[in-house]
C-alpha cells in the first residue's frame, strides 16, 4: 500500500474507491431495451407448501433460474434471455436515478458493466458481503431503465431469435 492510498474501512473492497469493470455480453455495445425481469427464487419448498407464484412466473423454464431478464437489441434486432442461477438482491431503477455512476470518470459507456463500492454497496453492505465475488455486481443500462444484480456468478446469455 503506498503512503497516499488509504486502508480499506471493514466491508469495502479494493481501495474503497468506485470502481467499474468490463462485462462483455452481445449486445455491451447496442441501443437495448429491458422488456422483462422476472425473479422467482428456488428454493427448498415442503412438497405441501410451495408457493402459489413459483407456477405463475411469467417466464417459465425447465431450469432453476432466480433471475431472469429479457433484453432487445436494437442494433440487431434480437432478443436476449439473461438467466442468473443464484440472484442476493437486484435493482431496476430509472437510469437517473444512478447519476453518481454516470458521473464518474470510471464509467466507460457501453451498455454492460461490473461496478462496486457506490452507494448501493454502503447502504447494503450485509448484500454484497454475502451474495457477490468480491463485491462487484452486474449492471443492464438501458436509455429507460437500469438493472443491477448480486450475484456471485455471470449469467448464462442466450439469443431467443436465432
Amino acid at each position: 500500500m503506498s503512503a497516499n492510498e488509504k486502508p480499506p474501512t471493514p466491508h469495502q473492497y479494493g481501495t474503497g474507491e468506485l470502481e467499474f469493470s468490463q462485462w462483455e455480453t452481445p449486445f455491451t455495445n447496442s441501443e437495448i431495451e429491458i422488456l422483462e425481469v422476472v425473479h422467482s427464487p428456488v428454493r427448498p419448498w415442503p412438497a405441501n407448501d410451495v408457493p402459489y407464484y413459483r407456477a405463475k412466473s411469467l417466464l417459465q423454464f425447465h431450469d432453476d433460474n432466480d433471475l431472469v431478464a429479457r433484453i432487445y437489441s436494437y442494433d440487431m434486432n434480437k432478443i436476449y434471455r439473461v438467466s442468473f442461477e443464484t440472484v442476493s438482491a437486484f435493482r431496476l431503477l430509472d437510469e437517473g436515478g444512478l447519476l453518481e455512476l454516470w458521473g464518474s470518470a470510471g464509467w466507460r459507456g457501453g451498455r454492460t458493466s461490473r461496478v462496486r463500492n457506490h452507494a448501493w454497496t454502503k447502504e447494503s453492505r450485509g448484500s454484497f458481503i454475502s451474495g457477490t465475488n468480491d463485491g462487484w455486481s452486474f449492471l443492464i443500462a438501458s436509455h429507460n431503465e437500469c438493472l443491477e444484480i448480486l450475484s456471485e456468478e455471470a449469467p448464462q446469455i442466450m439469443s431467443e431469435s436465432d
